[in-house]
């Protein structure tokens, strides 16, 4: 290795550092070949580019837009290829799709939450303090009965799973 490439490497410590990743993720990501192997020192130590940081930081935003190692890989790997574009976004395509699906999930959990929120605002307002709240009531029926469909107290209808 040349003295003067070698003063532009990075150690491990120090890419892990800027990347914001231990360097257990650093290795990992190196035995996964998501990252070039490392150059080593004579005493055995990693080297690494500056281009390895900025793939980090590729793949670490990559993770942040909900792409697999798998895909981020893939998308490495034909990083060049002018057909990689389409790829892409069928890709994307994909990604927002299952969004969307999780988006309508947690909009339903939301309704279901705020109906039962209505419940328990309802029963402070009208019952005595004796009385078991009707929410909790009905999860315990749920619980017994398997059924996790069933309506809230008080909603006349329009509940979905």
């Amino acid at each position: 290795m040349e003295q003067h490439t070698v003063s532009k490497m990075l150690t491990i410590g120090a890419v892990a550092s800027k990347a914001g990743l231990s360097r257990d993720t650093i290795r990992f990501y190196e035995r996964e070949a998501l990252l070039p192997k490392a150059l080593r020192t004579p005493a055995g130590y990693r080297l690494y580019s500056v281009e390895a940081l900025t793939r980090l930081h590729f793949i670490k935003h990559a993770q942040v837009l909900g792409l697999s190692l798998t895909e981020i890989r893939h998308l490495l790997e034909g990083y060049q290829d002018p057909e990689e574009c389409r790829q892409v976004k069928q890709l994307l395509e994909q990604k927002i799709a299952a969004l969307d699906q999780r988006l309508q999930s947690i909009q339903a959990l939301r309704a279901m939450l705020s109906r039962y929120l209505a419940s328990c605002q309802e029963a402070l307002r009208n019952r005595e303090a004796c009385e078991p709240c009707p929410v909790l009531a009905l999860l315990a029926n749920q619980a017994e009965a398997g059924d996790s469909a069933q309506r809230p107290p008080g909603d006349a209808g329009g509940w979905r799973r």
